[in-house]
């Protein structure tokens, strides 16, 4: 039995959460989470697990590194964009 999602619907408006992590961080941060929003859909369907390692890997697959993604992730959460 397959765990993730096939698709996942993304908003052709997205909200000012999304602008401002654009605002922040360039389409870079849009990508990222765009990135993180196939992965969380496709694996477990409602969660990843992020750890240090995962963000440098992660960071390498995006061509952004750990550090840009581990702070637009932050940003990310602290604006309550996965709840």
């Amino acid at each position: 039995m397959k765990s993730g999602l096939e698709y996942f619907p993304l908003d052709v408006h997205l909200d000012e959460k999304f602008e401002l992590i654009e605002a922040e961080f360039g389409l870079t941060g849009f990508a990222v989470i765009v990135k993180l929003f196939q992965r969380i859909y496709g694996g477990q369907g409602y969660y990843c697990e992020w750890t240090n390692e995962v963000a440098l890997l992660f960071g390498r697959f995006c061509g952004a590194g750990a550090g840009v993604v581990s702070e637009i992730v932050s940003a990310a959460v602290r604006r309550g964009i996965f709840d």
